[in-house]
């Protein structure tokens, strides 16, 4: 069988779209190693997924302080020796990264074995290793739009987000159970990503006795770092019972978001994309923070693209307004839905895995 190496660890906005190629990849005849970090994040999720094979190597991010550069130095030059071994033991036909500090040492020891190398870049703003791999790898993927200088036309393609087979709409009233929520409520779901947002978990605390009284329920995902806030209910005059419900992770997207009628979220690209899968409309919050701030990059894009609308994080006074709004203005909600369902017909795994056979003849 034909072979390939994903390099895709370190945040789930790194690993979801590894593991959907790997599918893909799987579905043409290839088994893949996909190679992860030692993180949290990663551990968690590769567990529920027995038939891929997957392997942690040594990485961490680039920093100009000094003890952090030396680490990541050696560490690129251990991890580096390490892909180099096991590509030379399982001759793959190529090495395709999902960016972060796994991708480095995967795609130069790929290069070094003269094997056809790829990376995809899931967000607005190329990334800084997207930047510093682009200039040797045969193939860069990037969003619609998105250019990368110096690139000549025949090395980028633009092309969006994979997304793995299990996150599909689902029935919304059975999802709600799922959860142990009220099969017919309007349901909000809040959260930060795969490390929770702490301003948006003491937001929907704040805020849930105004959200009941629309007769709104509230799936929080409140992350595992985070503090874990107390469930609420209340009775509403018609006999429901609306509740918040606060997680700190869920290993079920699919369920989380089909059971929403709206989300407000983080605006990472893996969020973004699992949110036009499952077709819900959503409010994107993106992160200040968020290096060379591409978390607003991907919020624009999408509330250009139709699909919800882009707030910031110092308009969160605004945000109970901005979902009574949505959640009251049936034609604004249809016109979202409208342009998810158009979005959502993209399968951007199918093309990158039919692409990455065409390097290797």
């Amino acid at each position: 069988m034909k072979k390939a190496f994903i390099a895709c660890g370190g945040t789930g906005g790194h690993l979801s779209p590894g593991i959907a190629v790997a599918e893909a990849l799987a579905d043409v005849g290839y088994s893949s190693l996909l190679l992860i970090s030692n993180k949290q994040v990663d551990s968690r999720l590769v567990q529920k997924y027995s038939n891929l094979e997957f392997l942690s190597i040594p990485g961490s991010g680039l920093s100009l302080s000094p003890i952090r550069l030396v680490r990541f130095v050696l560490n690129l030059v251990s991890g580096t020796w390490l892909c180099y071994r096991r590509i030379h033991r399982e001759k793959p036909s190529f090495v395709i990264g999902f960016g972060g500090f796994i991708s480095m040492p995967a795609l130069l020891a790929g290069k070094l074995a003269r094997l056809p190398t790829a990376i995809h870049e899931a967000n607005g703003v190329p990334g800084r290793v997207t930047r510093i791999v682009s200039k040797f790898v045969d193939r860069v993927y990037l969003p619609d739009a998105v250019t990368l200088a110096n690139r000549p036309s025949e090395v980028v393609k633009n092309i969006g987000m994979p997304v793995r087979k299990e996150i599909q709409r689902q029935d919304a009233a059975k999802a709600r159970e799922t959860l142990g929520l009220d099969p017919n409520l309007r349901t909000l779901l809040v959260f930060g990503g795969s490390q929770g947002a702490q301003s948006l978990n003491t937001w929907v605390s704040e805020q849930f006795d105004e959200l009941a009284s629309l007769g709104v329920q509230v799936f929080c995902l409140t992350g595992p770092s985070q503090d874990l806030l107390e469930d609420k209910a209340i009775g509403l005059q018609n006999g429901s019972i609306a509740k918040a419900l606060f997680r700190p992770f869920s290993d079920d997207m699919a369920a989380v978001l089909s059971a929403s009628s709206l989300v407000i979220s983080r605006a990472g690209a893996g969020s973004i994309s699992e949110i036009i899968r499952c077709q819900v409309p959503a409010i994107l919050i993106p992160y200040p923070f968020a290096a060379d701030n591409h978390q607003q990059a991907n919020a624009a894009s999408f509330q250009a693209k139709g699909c919800g609308l882009v707030l910031d994080q110092a308009d969160l006074g605004n945000l109970i307004g901005t979902v009574r709004e949505i959640l009251l203005d049936e034609n604004r909600y249809e016109s979202f839905l409208s342009s998810l369902k158009a979005m959502e017909k993209q399968m951007p795994q199918i093309e990158i895995a039919k692409d990455l056979e065409q390097l290797t003849i």
